[in-house]
């Protein structure tokens, strides 16, 4: 890959080790370097900030083992502003906000996780379900063999559906009830308790369906056709746990930006803050919070080392 400005290392620097960090002027507060620096860090290109993120997650031997977890997740601002964002429900409040929308891929094999990549969703020409096989197009193209992709049901739709199979990737699904399972929707089907298999409407190949606790889960992978899969579907649960983290540690709330080019490079820095956080957590023994109150007060440097392999530029 193109070499790491300089400026890209001191904001993520910054960033991990800034108790305040949604603005380029709060995270120069105490560094040896002027808020110039983060700002030139901010207009790098976004795909160069996942491209840090890839790299991470490839050193974890992420490219042929472990999950895939698509989601997306509300960046909420107080007005629409220069911006330009409209009003989008908020799923934890039901209430309407100004916000923007990120569509989120992440990766985890049970224990670690890494946010990779995001697409924006600004309410403009594409959908959400374009971007997410957007995603799963780059996620391709950066060489994953994932064990399976995991989605609720917003993503279960016909086209990612059909995608992933095509690609030979296992996925492990919500579903609606009223999804129609071989010509009857999944809510009448009698019983309390089920796995059946069949064929859900639109799709061209059969899925595995189980209900359990009056929710319905479907996969394609024939081993998975049984309880199992909601075991597999919980390990989904990785990118609320990221979420919280970019949210309350690393910048996803509160930001001050308002330029779109700079807010995005903004988040997608936390993306990779947020990964190198994780793996120096793992070698310590540390929960990711622990590790990152400890770098708040100057117990630890953020490790920046799994990034060195890849050239530094100075400007």
């Amino acid at each position: 890959m193109e070499r790491i400005p300089r400026p890209v290392l001191r904001a993520l620097e910054a960033l991990a080790q800034s108790p305040i960090n949604t603005s380029a002027l709060a995270m120069a507060e105490g560094q040896d370097f002027a808020h110039d620096t983060l700002y030139r860090a901010l207009n790098q290109p976004l795909a160069s900030f996942f491209e840090l993120s890839l790299e991470l997650c490839k050193a974890m031997g992420g490219l042929d083992r472990g999950y895939l977890i698509l989601d997306d997740v509300l960046i909420q601002r107080y007005r629409s502003g220069k911006l330009g964002l409209k009003k989008a429900r908020d799923t934890s409040t039901g209430a309407w906000v100004f916000g923007l929308s990120l569509v989120v891929l992440a990766w985890t094999d049970g224990k670690r996780r890494i946010p990779l990549a995001f697409l924006p969703y600004f309410g403009e020409e594409e959908s959400k379900l374009d971007l997410a096989l957007a995603l799963l197009e780059w996620a391709k193209e950066a060489g994953f063999r994932p064990e399976g992709v995991l989605f609720d049901a917003w993503y279960a739709a016909r086209q990612v559906l059909e995608w992933l199979h095509a690609h030979g990737w296992p996925f492990v699904t919500r579903l609606r009830s009223n999804r129609v399972l071989d010509g009857v929707q999944l809510r009448r089907h009698g019983g309390t308790r089920w796995v059946k298999a069949g064929r859900l409407r639109g799709l061209t190949f059969a899925v595995g369906v189980l209900k359990r606790g009056g929710k319905f889960y479907g996969t394609d992978r024939e081993e998975w056709w049984g309880v199992g899969m909601r075991e597999i579907y919980r390990l989904r649960q990785a990118i609320e746990e990221i979420f919280r983290g970019l949210q309350q540690e690393l910048g996803w709330t509160g930001h001050r930006h308002w330029r779109r080019a700079r807010l995005l490079a903004h988040l997608a820095l936390g993306l990779v803050a947020y990964g190198l956080i994780e793996r120096q957590r793992e070698g310590l023994g540390l929960s990711f919070y622990q590790c990152r109150r400890r770098l708040i007060a100057g117990k630890l440097s953020l490790d920046l080392s799994p990034l060195l392999p890849v050239q530094v530029e100075a400007a």
